[in-house]
């Protein structure tokens, strides 16, 4: 069961997701004009997640490295930046959370008169994917600066400043009549999606992904990174 878990963490599950996207983009253009602008928030993340997690993990691949040197406990030093706290199955189950859950607010959205709710949530999901990607990539720039690293990106920063940047501007300008609940709305289901897609999964997950066998679950290597790092720099 474990080594199914792991193949299908490899690349069937972003393939799958990159199916959705396709999907999703498709109905999006079919029925620009009468989704409302929550629905077509929720449909922009399904189009999106599989862009910027191919980004992320291929393309040139790589968050996973910085991710894990950042929030990693410093005690690990260089051990297990492969797979803790990101590994490929806690980070399949982020980004398919990210790409299917604004799909399910989708159906209020168009249907229950909450579309400013959700609207407002994807806003701050996308205007937080580009702060957390312009922080990360500061940050590797001044990690990686005597490496030879001369620009401030990280994996996802392109499809966070080209893609979910100008959702968030687009959506900014299609809500309209914003009440006070609206706001608080969308703040909780932001909150509702920021919890079950990192802290509720990943916690107790990436330990168990270091209780596995050789290297299941884990990255094949820093991709991006490998250029910057060595052995005694990594």
């Amino acid at each position: 069961m474990v080594k199914k878990l792991d193949k299908w963490c490899n690349t069937i599950w972003l393939v799958c997701l990159g199916i959705l996207g396709v999907i999703v983009a498709f109905l999006l253009i079919l029925n620009w004009n009468s989704w409302t602008p929550g629905a077509k928030g929720g449909a922009f993340l399904a189009v999106i997640m599989p862009l910027h997690v191919l980004e992320e993990w291929k393309c040139p691949g790589g968050l996973h490295y910085i991710y894990n040197i950042i929030f990693g406990p410093k005690d690990f030093g260089s051990r297990y930046l492969d797979r803790y706290p990101m590994s490929r199955f806690t980070d399949m189950i982020t980004n398919i959370g990210l790409a299917v859950i604004p799909l399910i607010y989708a159906v209020p959205a168009q249907l229950g008169g909450m579309s400013n709710m959700v609207a407002i949530c994807i806003i701050i999901l996308s205007f937080g994917e580009v702060l957390a990607h312009t922080v990360v990539g500061c940050y590797s720039l001044k990690r990686y600066r005597k490496a030879g690293k001369k620009f401030i990106y990280c994996p996802g920063l392109f499809t966070a400043y080209v893609l979910f940047l100008p959702a968030g501007i687009y959506l900014c300008s299609q809500i309209s009549n914003v009440t006070a609940m609206d706001v608080l709305g969308g703040i909780i289901a932001m909150a509702i999606l920021g919890i079950v897609c990192v802290p509720l999964q990943e916690t107790p997950l990436k330990k168990w992904v270091l209780k596995q066998e050789g290297d299941t679950f884990a990255f094949t290597d820093p991709k991006y990174y490998a250029r910057f790092t060595d052995k005694d720099n990594y």
